[in-house]
C-alpha cells in the first residue's frame, strides 16, 4: 500500500505541466509601482530568472525588469556598482519589489521540507 501511494505521488508530480516563468517587465521606469503596472511576461524556456536593475543617479531611480538566464543575472549583479543594484529571483512574479522576496523563499523551503517529511513517513 505504501509503495502504491508513493508511486501515485510520483506519477502526479511528474505529470504536472511545466509552465514558463512569469516576470514583471519594464524599461527605465521611475518607480516600482509604475514598473509593475506595465507588463507581465511569460519568459522563454531558456530564461529561468527574473532580473531587476535599479540605477540611482542624482536621487532619480531608473528601474528595469526582465526575463534572463541565471548566469546573465548573476554576472550582471556581480558587475554592478554603488549606483546600480541588480537582484535575481526564480519564481513567478518574484520581482514585484526591487529586491528578492526572502519571505516567499522561506515559505517554499518550509513547504518542501514538510512534503519530504510526509513522503518519508508514508514510505517508512
Amino acid at each position: 500500500m505504501k509503495t502504491v501511494l508513493a508511486l501515485l505521488l510520483l506519477a502526479f508530480v511528474s505529470s504536472c505541466a511545466v509552465e514558463a516563468l512569469s516576470c514583471y517587465t519594464c524599461s527605465a521606469s521611475d518607480s516600482n509601482e509604475a514598473c509593475n503596472n506595465k507588463t507581465v511576461q511569460n519568459c522563454s524556456s531558456a530564461d529561468d530568472t527574473c532580473m531587476t536593475t535599479v540605477i540611482t543617479a542624482l536621487k532619480v531611480h531608473s528601474i528595469t525588469k526582465l526575463c534572463a538566464t541565471k548566469s546573465v543575472c548573476d554576472t550582471t549583479a556581480a558587475a554592478s556598482n554603488s549606483e546600480g543594484k541588480v537582484t535575481c529571483c526564480n519564481t513567478d512574479l518574484c520581482n514585484v519589489s526591487g529586491s528578492t522576496t526572502a519571505t516567499l523563499n522561506v515559505l517554499l523551503l518550509g513547504a518542501s521540507a514538510a512534503l519530504l517529511f510526509l513522503v518519508s513517513r508514508i514510505t517508512a
